[in-house]
């Protein structure tokens, strides 16, 4: 992930796919324990807005995330952002070591890019298995740019795998264990998400009344959402 400054328990999340975005309004009362889903909304893109991880519309991107904060009476709050396309560098790299340096990560892509990994666990195989993700400088400032224009403060910008991954860990609470979180990626593709239900959601997030919230249809991106809030209040 690439995160700007610190964080505070209050924030925008957005989701950026090719296929839509998705904003969120998600709080804690002070309580890490009652974290509730005030608003949130999906909208579909339909002219090619968000390709391959670039912003060619952020008019058109700008205008609907101004409308949520507007909706919701927010303003100069802080932003945690999901990107996903063919731009974004994400591999799963294996190492014999489980605390290695960056110069370990032999990986000719990550040239010249920002990047970061997250370890994952020990490998079923051998060795340990790390996620690493990159990106562009200037997509990076893209990102970073877009938030601005919308009134927004950046604190972190990354994928959806990374949220997902903080979703597991929340969601597994006391019993989360590296092994186990292993184990669930190998059999999901390394697709964390896979694991996510709709009771899940329910049992550990009060959602608002009145989001109206399609568990079933929403659960992809609003688990996204939830897992950037996550990270935005854990990474300071």
């Amino acid at each position: 992930m690439w995160p700007f400054k610190a964080k505070k328990h209050n924030l925008i999340t957005i989701s950026l796919t090719p296929q839509k975005i998705a904003c969120g309004y998600i709080t804690n009362n002070n309580s890490p324990e009652s974290i509730i889903v005030n608003s949130y909304e999906e909208t579909k893109f339909d002219s090619y807005e968000f390709e391959k991880a670039i912003v060619f519309n952020p008019t058109k991107i700008t205008h609907i995330i101004n409308n949520f904060t507007k909706k919701n009476n927010i303003t100069n709050a802080q932003s945690a952002l999901s990107v996903k396309g063919l731009n974004i560098q994400e591999n799963i790299v294996t190492l014999v070591q489980s605390t290695p340096k960056k110069n370990n990560f032999n990986i000719s892509e990550l040239n010249n890019i920002t990047w970061d990994y997250t370890y994952l666990g020990p490998s079923l195989k051998s060795g340990f298995d790390f996620y690493v993700c990159g990106i562009r400088k200037e997509i990076l400032f893209q990102y970073k740019l877009l938030l601005i224009r919308s009134g927004l403060i950046p604190t972190i910008i990354t994928t959806e795998k990374t949220a997902h991954l903080q979703l597991y860990k929340y969601i597994k609470g006391d019993s989360f264990r590296q092994s186990q979180l292993a184990v669930d990626l190998s059999k999901n593709n390394y697709n964390i998400q896979n694991t996510f239900t709709p009771e899940n959601i329910s049992n550990n997030f009060t959602l608002n009344q009145t989001t109206n919230i399609n568990l079933k249809k929403n659960l992809p991106l609003l688990s996204t959402n939830i897992g950037l809030y996550l990270l935005g209040n854990i990474n300071e």
